[in-house]
Protein backbone atom coordinates (compact mmCIF):
# COMPACT_ATOMS: atom_id res chain seq x y z
CA UNK A 1 0.00 0.00 0.00
CA UNK A 2 2.67 2.51 0.82
CA UNK A 3 4.83 1.91 -2.45
CA UNK A 4 1.81 2.27 -4.27
CA UNK A 5 0.82 5.47 -2.46
CA UNK A 6 4.62 7.45 -2.58
CA UNK A 7 6.72 5.58 -4.94
CA UNK A 8 7.66 7.37 -8.08
CA UNK A 9 6.62 5.88 -11.46
CA UNK A 10 9.37 7.07 -13.70
CA UNK A 11 8.13 5.02 -16.78
CA UNK A 12 5.19 7.30 -17.29
CA UNK A 13 4.78 10.75 -17.74
CA UNK A 14 3.17 13.58 -15.10
CA UNK A 15 -0.43 15.07 -15.59
CA UNK A 16 1.14 17.92 -16.18
CA UNK A 17 3.52 17.21 -18.75
CA UNK A 18 0.29 15.05 -20.51
CA UNK A 19 -1.55 18.38 -20.01
CA UNK A 20 1.13 20.36 -21.49
CA UNK A 21 1.40 18.10 -24.84
CA UNK A 22 -2.52 18.20 -25.26
CA UNK A 23 -2.58 21.99 -25.09
CA UNK A 24 0.40 22.30 -27.73
CA UNK A 25 -1.15 19.83 -29.75
CA UNK A 26 -5.33 21.19 -29.79
CA UNK A 27 -3.73 24.99 -30.06
CA UNK A 28 -2.17 23.42 -33.12
CA UNK A 29 -4.73 21.94 -34.54
CA UNK A 30 -7.56 24.91 -33.82
CA UNK A 31 -4.95 26.91 -36.08
CA UNK A 32 -5.31 24.64 -39.06
CA UNK A 33 -8.66 24.22 -39.69
CA UNK A 34 -9.00 28.09 -38.59
CA UNK A 35 -6.62 29.96 -39.94
CA UNK A 36 -4.57 27.69 -42.38
CA UNK A 37 -6.66 25.26 -43.97
CA UNK A 38 -10.35 26.54 -43.23
CA UNK A 39 -11.12 23.76 -46.51
CA UNK A 40 -11.25 20.68 -43.80
CA UNK A 41 -13.97 22.70 -41.78
CA UNK A 42 -15.89 20.22 -44.49
CA UNK A 43 -14.39 17.72 -46.57
CA UNK A 44 -17.30 16.73 -49.22
CA UNK A 45 -16.69 14.04 -51.88
CA UNK A 46 -20.20 14.63 -53.36
CA UNK A 47 -18.80 18.14 -54.29
CA UNK A 48 -15.79 17.39 -55.32
CA UNK A 49 -17.04 15.08 -57.55
CA UNK A 50 -19.46 16.95 -59.12
CA UNK A 51 -17.70 20.68 -58.95
CA UNK A 52 -20.33 22.48 -61.86
CA UNK A 53 -24.04 20.91 -60.15
CA UNK A 54 -26.06 22.96 -57.77
CA UNK A 55 -28.04 20.19 -56.47
CA UNK A 56 -25.18 18.34 -55.56
CA UNK A 57 -23.54 21.29 -53.59
CA UNK A 58 -27.10 21.29 -51.88
CA UNK A 59 -27.11 17.55 -51.16
CA UNK A 60 -23.43 17.28 -50.28
CA UNK A 61 -22.05 20.54 -48.52
CA UNK A 62 -21.47 19.82 -44.58
CA UNK A 63 -21.87 23.92 -44.71
CA UNK A 64 -24.63 25.23 -46.70
CA UNK A 65 -26.11 22.41 -47.86
CA UNK A 66 -27.52 18.49 -46.59
CA UNK A 67 -24.02 17.31 -45.66
CA UNK A 68 -24.43 13.86 -47.29
CA UNK A 69 -20.94 12.47 -47.79
CA UNK A 70 -19.67 15.15 -46.15
CA UNK A 71 -17.06 14.82 -43.29
CA UNK A 72 -14.87 17.76 -41.36
CA UNK A 73 -11.50 17.62 -39.40
CA UNK A 74 -12.36 20.55 -37.05
CA UNK A 75 -13.74 19.92 -33.50
CA UNK A 76 -15.12 23.32 -33.54
CA UNK A 77 -17.96 22.20 -36.76
CA UNK A 78 -18.55 18.33 -35.03
CA UNK A 79 -19.33 20.25 -31.33
CA UNK A 80 -21.07 22.98 -32.38
CA UNK A 81 -24.03 21.90 -34.78
CA UNK A 82 -25.89 19.07 -32.48
CA UNK A 83 -24.72 19.35 -29.04
CA UNK A 84 -21.04 18.84 -28.34
CA UNK A 85 -20.36 14.99 -27.34
CA UNK A 86 -18.14 15.48 -24.65
CA UNK A 87 -20.42 17.40 -22.42
CA UNK A 88 -23.66 16.22 -23.90
CA UNK A 89 -24.63 12.25 -22.54
CA UNK A 90 -25.23 10.10 -25.53
CA UNK A 91 -28.84 9.82 -25.04
CA UNK A 92 -29.39 13.31 -25.09
CA UNK A 93 -27.43 13.79 -28.45
CA UNK A 94 -29.39 10.95 -29.84
CA UNK A 95 -32.67 12.47 -29.45
CA UNK A 96 -32.57 15.68 -30.45
CA UNK A 97 -30.53 13.71 -33.99
CA UNK A 98 -34.02 11.95 -34.33
CA UNK A 99 -35.67 15.33 -34.08
CA UNK A 100 -33.30 17.04 -36.33
CA UNK A 101 -32.78 14.08 -39.36
CA UNK A 102 -36.48 14.06 -39.74
CA UNK A 103 -36.83 18.24 -39.87
CA UNK A 104 -33.53 18.32 -42.39
CA UNK A 105 -33.60 15.38 -44.47
CA UNK A 106 -37.43 14.63 -44.61
CA UNK A 107 -39.02 17.86 -44.95
CA UNK A 108 -36.52 20.25 -45.93
CA UNK A 109 -35.64 18.47 -49.39
CA UNK A 110 -39.81 18.13 -49.82
CA UNK A 111 -40.71 21.68 -49.17
CA UNK A 112 -37.26 22.69 -51.62
CA UNK A 113 -37.38 20.56 -54.61
CA UNK A 114 -40.67 18.67 -54.29
CA UNK A 115 -42.78 21.40 -53.42
CA UNK A 116 -41.26 24.45 -54.11
CA UNK A 117 -43.32 26.37 -51.45
CA UNK A 118 -42.88 30.15 -51.98
CA UNK A 119 -40.56 30.16 -54.90
CA UNK A 120 -37.96 28.17 -52.17
CA UNK A 121 -35.40 27.01 -54.73
CA UNK A 122 -34.70 30.90 -56.08
CA UNK A 123 -32.88 30.97 -51.76
CA UNK A 124 -30.07 28.89 -50.47
CA UNK A 125 -31.52 25.57 -48.86
CA UNK A 126 -29.33 26.35 -45.67
CA UNK A 127 -29.18 30.49 -45.34
CA UNK A 128 -30.05 32.69 -42.61
CA UNK A 129 -30.50 36.19 -45.51
CA UNK A 130 -33.58 37.87 -46.42
CA UNK A 131 -34.42 37.76 -49.69
CA UNK A 132 -36.32 39.04 -52.18
CA UNK A 133 -39.35 37.53 -54.61
CA UNK A 134 -36.90 37.52 -57.15
CA UNK A 135 -34.05 35.57 -54.82
CA UNK A 136 -31.58 38.51 -54.04
CA UNK A 137 -30.35 39.69 -51.05
CA UNK A 138 -32.87 41.91 -49.11
CA UNK A 139 -31.59 45.68 -48.65
CA UNK A 140 -33.07 46.36 -45.30
CA UNK A 141 -31.58 49.10 -44.57
CA UNK A 142 -33.68 50.88 -47.70
CA UNK A 143 -36.74 49.97 -45.68
CA UNK A 144 -35.73 51.57 -42.20
CA UNK A 145 -35.80 54.95 -41.63
CA UNK A 146 -33.57 56.91 -39.34
CA UNK A 147 -35.34 56.19 -36.09
CA UNK A 148 -35.15 52.39 -37.02
CA UNK A 149 -38.73 52.36 -37.50
CA UNK A 150 -40.87 50.56 -40.61
CA UNK A 151 -40.87 52.53 -43.56
CA UNK A 152 -44.37 51.28 -45.00
CA UNK A 153 -43.70 52.84 -48.42
CA UNK A 154 -40.18 52.09 -48.88
CA UNK A 155 -41.43 48.54 -47.95
CA UNK A 156 -44.57 48.33 -50.33
CA UNK A 157 -41.59 49.40 -52.97
CA UNK A 158 -39.28 46.50 -52.17
CA UNK A 159 -41.51 44.18 -51.59
CA UNK A 160 -41.91 41.17 -49.15
CA UNK A 161 -39.50 39.39 -47.18
CA UNK A 162 -38.56 35.56 -48.21
CA UNK A 163 -36.93 33.48 -46.29
CA UNK A 164 -35.12 29.92 -47.17
CA UNK A 165 -37.20 26.69 -45.98
CA UNK A 166 -34.57 26.11 -42.98
CA UNK A 167 -34.93 29.38 -41.84
CA UNK A 168 -38.77 29.10 -41.66
CA UNK A 169 -38.58 25.50 -40.14
CA UNK A 170 -35.64 26.78 -37.38
CA UNK A 171 -38.69 29.72 -36.64
CA UNK A 172 -41.42 27.36 -36.43
CA UNK A 173 -39.57 25.27 -34.32
CA UNK A 174 -38.95 27.48 -31.60
CA UNK A 175 -42.31 29.44 -31.45
CA UNK A 176 -43.26 25.38 -31.13
CA UNK A 177 -41.13 24.93 -28.77
CA UNK A 178 -41.97 28.14 -26.41
CA UNK A 179 -45.34 26.81 -26.97
CA UNK A 180 -45.06 23.76 -25.82
CA UNK A 181 -42.65 24.60 -22.90
CA UNK A 182 -45.56 26.80 -21.84
CA UNK A 183 -48.30 23.92 -22.35
CA UNK A 184 -46.22 21.16 -20.65
CA UNK A 185 -45.29 23.29 -17.62
CA UNK A 186 -49.73 24.62 -17.64
CA UNK A 187 -50.73 21.31 -18.01
CA UNK A 188 -48.04 19.18 -15.66
CA UNK A 189 -47.93 21.78 -12.70
CA UNK A 190 -51.04 23.96 -13.25
CA UNK A 191 -53.90 22.92 -10.54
Amino acid sequence: LCSTLYEKDEQRMSRAKFFLIALICSFCWYAVPGYIFPTVTSISWVCWAFPKSVTAHQLGSGLKGLGFGAFTLDWSAVSSFLYNPLVSPFFAIVNVFFGYFPLVYVVIPIVYWVLDLYGARKFAIFSENLYTSQGQQYNISAIVNGEFELDVAAYEEQGKLYLSPFFVLVYGAGFAAIASTLTHVGLFYGR
